[in-house]
């Protein structure tokens, strides 16, 4: 437990430092970037939360029969599903949170996980830089 609760820490820090870089990158290309700045704050949040709404789904169902279970995980899909709908439709609403920064909040807990999960490993190199005549 103490494993994932550091690997969720990780995967945080992960995703504010690429939202550092793109809202570095969002100062120079919107001109009022504050909008931007605060939908990328906003998608992030409510991305984090989708994660954690996620974690304690599955550590409830693993602990059901399956049948119970498949109802329990639809519903909290159906409601993460709601809440993510329910915030772009916000962010679109809203004139001080630019939609494309919420977008990018959204995805960027994901780009953070590929990141750490596949790029991190260095067997993945080795077998991707090595040919197959040399083996």
């Amino acid at each position: 437990m103490e494993g994932f609760f550091r690997f969720q820490w990780r995967l945080i820090k992960g995703v504010f430092l690429l939202n550092l870089i793109i809202a570095a990158i969002g100062y120079f290309i919107f001109e009022p970037w504050i909008p931007f700045l605060t939908g990328l704050f906003f998608g992030t949040l409510i991305s984090i939360l989708n994660f954690r709404l996620l974690y304690i789904t599955l550590n409830s169902a693993v602990k059901m029969n399956p049948s119970r279970a498949q109802v329990f995980t639809s519903s909290r899909y159906m409601i993460r599903f709601l809440l993510t709908a329910i915030v772009l439709v916000v962010s679109l609403k809203a004139e001080y949170i630019n939609i494309l920064g919420t977008v990018i909040g959204l995805i960027s807990f994901k780009i953070a996980i590929f990141k750490v999960e596949v790029f991190n490993h260095s067997k993945l190199y080795k077998n991707t830089m090595t040919r197959k005549e040399e083996k």
